[in-house]
């Protein structure tokens, strides 16, 4: 379903990962509150459905029908990243906020026939290159917001850009862990880099959710996989309820001036560790960004 050109005077988000768990949930509520949502997934009959769902809902909330769009790509990646990013720039003429939710939870690397490090691209470099590509239309937005959804200064420092495509790493948890550090990291240099313009950039860790993320883990032995995925379903949270904090980020007045923080579940403030804030790592990881996506960086 391709969307067409948003009316001038309806805000507009992108919502990647929006066809399942915490990204759907994100896609409605932005909806709900009065947005045209974009929505990005693999699966064209979810994707189609969840716009069917936001349709229906702003209806019967006797609201104006927004034109919702699905667009489908594979963020793991980068040249269908690339032409997500064109996509957009032809479908819509204003971009109010990007929200990042595609991800997944892997304990051993793969890699794409780009020969990128899978969780590398889909965690990562998939959302350094989309804030590259449309930053300039969330910068002529009034109020641009960016919201990166991963673990907020959960994780160590484990990147080695000397392997960053972990072709000589060990199979286990720094295999994601790694990329939910390099979101702190881009967070903190983006909010750094835009603070000139209307654009706030922030990271968040919606807590423990009850959707599919371990069932569909990479690496996960099955009963382990079953064993963490009946303590999320148990002790978790409903994705509709994790979605609070980032579309709150994404759409409330009050959060155009928290460029740079860290937020957890219920939209309490999470502390910005010091090695996030390391301008050496930084800079490592933006150069390394560039030159892992300049083929598409140029298009």
């Amino acid at each position: 379903m391709t969307p067409g050109t948003a009316a001038a005077d309806v805000p507009t988000a992108l919502v990647t990962g929006g066809t399942d768990g915490i990204g759907r949930a994100v896609a409605s509520r932005l909806a709900v509150s009065g947005f045209r949502v974009l929505v990005v997934g693999r699966n064209f009959s979810r994707g189609t459905a969840q716009v069917d769902a936001m349709r229906a809902a702003q209806a019967s909330a006797t609201q104006p029908v927004a034109d919702h769009g699905f667009l489908g790509a594979d963020l793991s990646l980068l040249a269908e990243t690339a032409g997500l990013a064109d996509r957009v720039r032809d479908h819509t003429g204003r971009l109010d906020a990007l929200v990042c939710c595609a991800g997944n939870f892997a304990l051993r690397p793969e890699w794409t026939n780009e020969g990128l490090e899978r969780s590398l691209v889909l965690n990562y470099l998939s959302r350094f290159l989309l804030a590259m590509r449309l930053g300039p239309l969330l910068a002529q937005a009034s109020s641009g917001r960016l919201v990166l959804v991963a673990n907020a200064g959960t994780y160590p420092d484990t990147l080695n850009f000397e392997d960053l495509q972990y072709r000589r790493g060990r199979p286990g948890l720094r295999v994601a862990s790694r990329t939910q550090f390099a979101n702190d990291l881009l967070a903190v240099e983006l909010a750094e880099r835009w603070r000139d313009t209307a654009v706030a950039v922030t990271c968040v860790f919606p807590g423990v959710v009850r959707d599919d993320l371990f069932r569909h883990a990479i690496g996960l032995p099955r009963l382990l996989a079953a064993l963490l995925g009946g303590l999320a379903g148990r002790f978790g949270v409903p994705p509709e309820v994790a979605a609070d904090t980032p579309a709150w980020l994404a759409s409330a007045p009050e959060a155009a001036e928290l460029t740079g923080s860290f937020y957890g579940p219920r939209r309490q403030p999470r502390p910005v560790p010091d090695r996030a804030r390391r301008q050496d790592r930084r800079t490592l990881l933006w150069n390394a960004s560039e030159d892992l996506t300049a083929k598409w960086l140029r298009q």
